[in-house]
């Protein structure tokens, strides 16, 4: 699930990235995908579970805040930066998850994780690079927003993996992404008029975009919540950075309206980062 989730959440940013280039608000995109998420997992509800007292919901309600933190910070990176820096420079999760899961779920990884780690982080490394008549301020406000996205989207990983278990996927996860269709109300001040969003002709973009992002965080969070192992389903997870490139290199008519697009040589140096990446992803789960 982390494998195709890594998959359908590229085509779904590369969408958003062409909506908002269109004019888009990101708070329109980020309270869709969060409705849009609320419908998508009340389906686990099915699953069934074990519901804990109401004075236990700050558990779910503190996780619908991260991980709307983290889907805030991760539409204002693409929308300043591209999908091709963004999604590879996600991968710090894979560091992130490790440093911070021995604190909060006592988990100690073994020293080959610890390894695809670091070459994990090289890979980001390479990522950076761009061509130099891009502004820098962009990339590096970009590289802000995916950073904080990450440590968003990183305690929220943890913290499901420990307080998901007590509650079942079947209850958990349903009530936490109720709370983030709930929170992302608060941008409504901030969002476009639904008549401008048809007008501009994004209504079908923003609509399989935002789908595609609830499917890829089902296949997510529900892998955290059943099956824990939060740091290697990360790693695996981390190979959205080679389809990053892969895709917005292919498809760069379909992120970049203006036509302004990356050489063919920035756009290898990201190629090798992804595929660093997914070296740590071989390391990692063989």
């Amino acid at each position: 699930m982390p494998f195709c989730s890594s998959l359908i959440v590229i085509a779904g940013l590369l969408l958003l990235k062409r909506a908002q280039s269109r004019g888009v608000s990101t708070w329109t995109v980020t309270i869709l995908v969060s409705l849009a998420s609320a419908i998508v997992f009340s389906a686990l509800t099915l699953l069934g579970g074990a519901m804990q007292p109401l004075v236990m919901l700050w558990q779910p309600a503190t996780i619908a805040l991260l991980f709307l933190a983290g889907q805030s910070f991760l539409f204002l990176a693409v929308k300043m930066g591209d999908v091709s820096i963004v999604a590879p420079v996600l991968g710090i999760k894979v560091l992130l998850v490790p440093a911070i899961g021995t604190l909060l779920v006592s988990e100690f990884p073994e020293l080959r994780i610890w390894l695809a780690s670091a070459i994990a982080m090289l890979g980001v490394a390479f990522v950076q690079i761009t061509d130099a008549n891009v502004k820098r301020t962009a990339i590096i406000s970009a590289l802000i927003f995916a950073l904080l996205c990450a440590l968003s989207m990183t305690f929220f990983d943890l913290l499901i993996q420990r307080w998901a278990p007590a509650w079942g996927a079947g209850r958990f996860l349903p009530i936490t992404f109720a709370f983030v269709g709930l929170f992302s109300l608060a941008f409504l001040p901030w969002a476009d008029r639904p008549r401008e969003v048809i007008r501009r002709g994004n209504a079908t973009v923003l609509l399989v975009g935002t789908v595609l992002m609830a499917i890829q965080a089902i296949g997510m969070t529900f892998t955290l919540a059943q099956f824990g192992d939060a740091t290697r389903v990360n790693i695996v997870y981390s190979l959205r950075g080679i389809w990053g490139v892969c895709l917005t290199w292919l498809l760069a008519g379909l992120a970049h309206e203006s036509g302004e697009q990356p050489s063919s040589r920035t756009m290898l140096m990201r190629l090798i980062g992804a595929l660093l990446i997914g070296a740590s992803v071989a390391i990692s789960v063989t």
